[in-house]
């Protein structure tokens, strides 16, 4: 086996950086630290990021915003630097559909014309949810594609009732890349009938998860470029003695064919709650946003290219400036984002940049599956 070395970006410095340890358990080559920042304005949410083309290397991040305290969500894109984040970037989208009017809005995943060529430089694909007046308290997907500061098309998106059994109730799309759309579903009067979906772009057709009970697909990976068929999705589903175990599973978008199936538990032992937020691809495998029974995590999982995946290496996301909740939401290389409860009230949006952790590649001897 080999070893690459998890720590892609610089850090900035601020005055507001706290470094802690990995978690417990984890047995690295070297020792990894976590460098926490806080990004956007405060009540500004955020839920995905993507690298984007440019000279200064900006990055695409999706999320909402409160207009006045108390407010509905609404939709938010910005692009600019990762961290300081300039508030010149936010835009401030309206999803738009006939007969409909949008209470609220959120985008959850972006996709940038640095991985897919077709979007346009200069444009954006995200995939996010929304709720309209007449449609009450529902869910409904959505994806908007265009100038990354609008105006651009929104499509709707919502799981079609012949594909299941009754009406599906919410439809909430999460991730985007290549030509797949992955998100979650379920059923009006059924409790826990919630489950996972792919719907591809350019066919139109919906693909329904078949892996298990409450499967929640949260992350997609396009491997190769973008004209490939292969993917690799992330998410949990109820599994073991818990409430929810994360999985990785191959996807092939040309023959539909679901393969791999992993689960994982957080710090590689079975526990109540592990679920995949986001994947990212890096050389050698995948670093995953993800939470755990303790909280929000990053992970670093080996792959040897085809299908098959190592031992995970788990790192402890804990903020120090949250006096509650603490989450992992997205991941973009070794930069894990997401949302943290400020001792003043309300939300606050922050970067955790995770240096110096080996990842080991897989051997026949200790892939999973192997």
């Amino acid at each position: 086996m080999h070893d690459s070395t998890i720590g892609f970006s610089q850090t900035a410095t601020t005055t507001k950086e706290t470094t802690k340890e990995t978690a417990k358990g984890i047995a690295p080559k070297s020792d990894p630290n976590v460098t926490y920042h806080d990004i956007f304005a405060a009540n500004y949410s955020v839920t995905g990021i993507r690298q984007d083309i440019g000279t200064d290397r900006p990055v695409i991040m999706t999320g909402s915003y409160e207009s006045s305290p108390g407010a509905a969500p609404k939709a938010l894109l910005y692009r600019g630097p990762l961290y300081p984040t300039d508030s010149s970037g936010y835009a401030f989208l309206k999803p738009s559909f006939h007969g409909r009017n949008v209470t609220s809005s959120v985008l959850y995943g972006p996709n940038t014309p640095l991985f897919d060529p077709a979007i346009g430089e200069g444009n954006v694909r995200a995939v996010g949810s929304y709720k309209y007046a007449e449609g009450g308290k529902l869910d409904h997907g959505m994806m908007y594609e265009g100038p990354w500061d609008g105006p651009g098309t929104w499509t709707l998106i919502d799981v079609p009732d012949h594909l299941v059994d009754g009406a599906v109730a919410n439809t909430i799309a999460h991730s985007t890349m290549g030509d797949l759309v992955v998100g979650n579903y379920d059923i009006a009067g059924k409790p826990e009938s919630g489950n996972g979906f792919i719907y591809n772009i350019k066919t139109k057709v919906y693909t329904l998860l078949t892996i298990g009970e409450l499967a929640t697909a949260y992350g997609i990976w396009q491997n190769g470029d973008s004209t490939s068929s292969s993917y690799t999705i992330a998410g949990g589903y109820k599994g073991g003695n818990g409430l929810n175990v994360g999985f990785l599973v191959n996807y092939d978008s040309s023959t539909g064919r679901l393969s791999g199936l992993h689960d994982f538990s957080y710090d590689n032992t079975p526990g109540i709650v592990t679920h995949f937020e986001g994947i990212t691809g890096v050389p050698g495998g995948y670093t995953l946003a993800a939470t755990g029974d303790y909280g929000a995590a990053f992970a670093a999982i080996a792959s040897d290219g085809n299908g098959k995946f190592g031992v995970p290496k788990w790192v402890s996301i804990d903020y120090c400036a949250s006096v509650g909740i603490c989450t992992g939401n997205s991941i973009l290389d070794n930069n894990l984002v997401g949302i943290y409860q400020p001792a003043g009230g309300g939300i606050q949006s922050y970067l955790a940049t995770v240096s110096g952790l080996t990842m080991t590649h897989p051997s026949v001897a200790d892939r999973l599956g192997g």
